[in-house]
């Protein structure tokens, strides 16, 4: 399915690729996307989202090395993840877009798998597994978004919208989609977990999946990541983005997925309140308390949700339990702690990575 464009194959794949201070694992992920079988039907678009350190020298070496004919690298300012994946999004070429974390990897055999299904114009979405790997590189944990038993064509139907809120892993990685279905829908600038606000807006518009059960792409962890430090931001990002799916409930037939959604994103609003530090707990339950009073408003005159959240007992739980756990860590040695250079800057992109459903505390 390579068209003639200019005299030039069109690409079948666009890859979105926001870079932020990854000198170290910038060319392993560039490598593994270009050292794929047909890496000349994959655009890479690379967005240097203002690095400090050498991520843009690595990023043009690579360019250089000639076998990055289809790599395109913008450089900007830094405005955070989101505005870097939006642009890049926008810039888009391609049929298919993908996304792949700048820290991350892809499988070997990611485009033997995936591309075949592309050609055959098989489904909206593509989904498949990740690995977990440590900063060697060393495979240490899975996410299993995809149970073996569901491999292959699925309709996107209500039931299928269900299954993806009951899992809710919503990071944009361990997918491949139709350019189109992206069309006016941006990741949300100025938010951590912007992903929970972005990829189920993106499977409310599909119509057709098709599953795989192999771990195609490996996700990097690391310590000082921002999936192991709770604030009053990241509860902020996720209470708005809660207050929002409860909008996109109108009386329509996906009510249902949008109120599942709703649930999923205030309980781990509320799973991140209890992990908040001491003196950021009570500006964190505010947040937390407004979201549940327009939740009231709101369900009052439904019957399709519970009429209250009960949330106060379970922070309570879950906060003494995280507090014992960090405590034993502690005597232990075994705090995660980041690297000398801490990865955060200004605008909360935090080593370009959010993802709204990692979990290690």
């Amino acid at each position: 399915m390579t068209h003639a464009h200019h005299g030039k194959p069109q690409t079948l794949l666009s890859v979105i690729i926001p870079a932020y201070n990854v000198e170290h694992f910038i060319t392993a992920s560039l490598e593994s996307a270009l050292s794929q079988p047909r890496a000349d039907e994959i655009e890479l678009i690379v967005i240097d989202d203002g690095s400090t350190d050498h991520t843009l020298e690595r990023i043009l070496d690579v360019q250089r090395s000639g076998r990055a004919r289809n790599m395109r690298v913008i450089h900007q300012e830094n405005r955070g993840v989101s505005a870097a994946r939006n642009r890049a999004i926008a810039e888009a070429t391609s049929p298919y877009i993908g996304f792949l974390d700048s820290d991350d990897v892809w499988s070997a055999d990611f485009t033997a798998k995936i591309m075949p299904l592309l050609d055959a114009d098989t489904a909206d979405i593509i989904e498949f597994n990740v690995g977990i790997i440590d900063s060697d590189g060393k495979v240490i944990d899975k996410v299993t978004l995809i149970d073996p038993s569901t491999t292959g064509h699925r309709a996107c139907d209500l039931d299928a919208l269900l299954d993806f809120a009951r899992v809710y892993q919503v990071f944009p990685v361990a997918r491949v989609y139709k350019r189109e279905l992206w069309d006016g829908v941006e990741f949300p600038t100025g938010r951590v977990y912007e992903d929970a606000a972005a990829i189920p807006r993106v499977y409310a518009r599909a119509t057709s999946l098709f599953r795989l059960a192999d771990d195609l792409y490996f996700y990097r962890r690391r310590a000082g990541s921002i999936t192991t430090k709770a604030t009053p931001y990241t509860v902020m990002s996720l209470a708005t983005c809660a207050e929002e799916t409860m909008e996109r409930c109108n009386g329509s037939a996906l009510d249902p997925f949008w109120l599942a959604i709703f649930h999923k994103v205030f309980s781990y609003a509320c799973y991140q309140a209890a992990r908040v530090d001491t003196r950021a707990f009570a500006e964190s339950m505010r947040t937390i308390e407004a979201t549940a009073a327009h939740y009231r408003d709101f369900a009052a005159p439904r019957n399709d949700t519970p009429k209250e959240l009960r949330f106060h007992r379970k922070i309570v739980i879950e906060r003494r339990w995280f507090q014992a756990k960090r405590v034993i860590k502690r005597a232990l040695g075994r705090e995660l702690r980041p690297p000398v250079a801490a990865r955060t800057h200004s605008s909360g992109n935090v080593g370009g990575r959010s993802h709204a459903s990692v979990n290690n505390d």
